[in-house]
């Protein structure tokens, strides 16, 4: 467990090593999600985003599926969903369309160095990914306590393309600090 204020801190320069990648930069539509449980503060890339003028896209729980929307006022458009995460409310949010996502968020609760991820055991993500656009980068942010050697992963398991955290930065099997992993 991390203090308040050390989650805090550390979720702030996660934030910061998110929003300075070229890939967030560049992106005009972005797939983020409501932080939740262990998972860093990631209301402050929500922010940012915003005021960056990005399309923000939040997932809902739907069935056994996520549906995304665009989001533009967090304290006026969301409202507590499926496991008691805040959600897009579907009367006050339009539908994204998939095909606009450029970047995408991914939470997991621990990721490896080889880039795959442990969700919550739902497979909303595992089901959501394959259907983003080929192009768009997927990345997700953790606590470096968050990082273990290997995680076991399946078929219908989608690694991701980056992971961020408040130490490191991990792609395609590396540390970006420098140090092969």
């Amino acid at each position: 467990m991390i203090e308040p204020g050390v989650r805090r801190e550390k979720s702030k320069i996660i934030a910061g090593r998110f929003t300075s990648l070229p890939e967030y930069k560049t992106a005009k539509t972005i797939l983020l999600y409501y932080p939740f449980r262990s998972e860093p503060d990631i209301r402050i890339i929500i922010d940012k985003a915003l005021c960056d003028g990005k399309k923000v896209v939040l997932p809902k729980v739907e069935g056994n599926i996520l549906k995304l929307y665009y989001v533009n006022d967090i304290a006026a458009q969301l409202k507590s969903g499926a496991f008691g995460i805040m959600e897009p409310d579907k009367d006050k949010c339009k539908e994204a369309a998939l095909d606009e996502i450029e970047l995408a968020l991914v939470p997991g609760v621990c990721f490896d160095r080889y880039l795959n991820r442990l969700g919550y055991g739902g497979g909303f993500y595992d089901r959501l990914l394959p259907f983003l656009p080929a192009s768009a980068k997927k990345i997700s942010v953790c606590f470096q306590k968050q990082m273990i050697d290997k995680i076991p992963s399946g078929k219908y398991d989608i690694a991701v393309d980056m992971v961020i955290t408040e130490e490191k930065t991990y792609e395609n099997g590396k540390n970006l600090s420098g140090k092969q992993q």
